[in-house]
């Protein structure tokens, strides 16, 4: 299963970017969702993380590819990340961009909560779940207060060194924040 979250923008604002703790319990990747809203006690930069609670309040920010694939001994493979095999445990601490109007991001398919009926394709929209990590897809922006439309479906090449194959993304760009 693959992994990624990449900003298709070369400037984004420091406005958006914060720095988030992961929870207790909870064992994130790059392209899921999470709320930044309160401060770790004692600092002025660094949030506590949670799920969203409610998707007609709640303004959730993304986890963004950040880490390099180490090896055994902090070595690091000649090749393209392993994309799949980078998560983000409780205590990390990970850069996340707030979704934002108009921002346009490449997410992997395999991120998505697809179970519905709804499968990925240009249209269709991606919205936080309550309760949840993960964007699902909508046929309809329904009453979430952050959504992503699809632009475009494509695929990204991943595998390591060897380039052993592609997996499916998506381009979205936020249409209400």
């Amino acid at each position: 299963m693959a992994n990624f979250c990449y900003p298709l923008h070369d400037k984004i604002s420091e406005k958006l970017v914060e720095v988030v703790v992961v929870p207790t319990g909870a064992t994130l990747t790059a392209g899921d969702i999470i709320l930044a809203e309160t401060l770790v006690v004692g600092s002025k930069k660094v949030y506590a993380g949670t799920k969203v609670a409610d998707i007609t309040k709640d303004e959730p920010a993304i986890i963004i590819d950040q880490r390099f694939e180490e090896l055994v001994g902090g070595r690091r493979p000649d090749g393209g990340n392993m994309l799949e095999d980078i998560k983000f445990v409780a205590g990390d601490k990970v850069h996340v961009i707030r979704l934002s109007k108009n921002m346009k991001y490449e997410i992997a398919i395999d991120k998505l909560d697809n179970t519905g009926v709804v499968v990925p394709a240009a249209g269709v929209f991606l919205i936080p779940k309550n309760g949840s990590w993960t964007l699902s897809t909508s046929a309809t922006i329904g009453t979430a207060k952050v959504a992503l439309k699809i632009e475009a479906v494509a695929s990204v090449p991943t595998g390591g060194n060897l380039g052993l194959g592609f997996s499916g993304s998506v381009i979205a760009r936020v249409v209400l924040a």
